[in-house]
């Protein structure tokens, strides 16, 4: 018996020292995406998305979040319309009439540094067909093309997609 009580502790400490141990690589899974000129990391349980939006040249969603065929968790990356070469200016003239009467409204704005250069970083609020969503509009430049990467989820979902949304920003790159 002085034998079988050490062994059943040892036992049952292995039991409890397991059963706290998780697998952080499986949560920090990652698919990474590349075509069109763009690449980018995005979660694992996230899928590659129709391209529906004008100038979009990639989409990915959380597809367990789709409504009428859209998910309502994505990231879009978008070529927006722009007859200047200068990131700021395309930038400032996008939002200078962006919130007159549309039912947007404006969250926060400010730049951050991206791959050591400054981009532009315009958050809003919007609801459309019924869903109330927030959006995060990146705006970057790689040679003469400006891409803006727009984040977007429902308001309740979008704190907690904000890793979601940084694993894409932060990896992405044009060539």
């Amino acid at each position: 018996m002085n034998k079988i009580l050490p062994l059943m502790a040892v036992i049952l400490m292995a039991v409890m020292v397991s059963g706290c141990v998780t697998n952080e690589d499986k949560n920090n899974e990652s698919n990474n995406y590349s075509a069109n000129g763009v690449s980018f990391q995005y979660p694992h349980s996230w899928g590659v998305a129709a391209v529906s939006s004008p100038n979009a040249v990639a989409s990915v969603g959380d597809p367990n979040t789709v409504v009428n065929g859209n998910p309502t968790t994505s990231v879009v990356i978008q070529t927006p319309n722009s007859t200047t070469y200068d990131l700021k200016t395309a930038y400032d003239q996008s939002y200078a009439k962006f919130f007159n009467n549309t039912g947007k409204t404006k969250v926060l704005e400010g730049q951050i540094v991206l791959s050591g250069a400054t981009v532009y970083e315009m958050v809003y609020s919007s609801s459309e067909e019924g869903i109330a969503k927030k959006y995060r509009a990146v705006w970057t430049q790689k040679g003469s093309t400006i891409y803006v990467i727009l984040c977007s989820a429902r308001v309740e979902d979008y704190d907690a997609q904000q890793s979601n949304f940084d694993l894409v920003v932060n990896s992405f790159q044009a060539s």
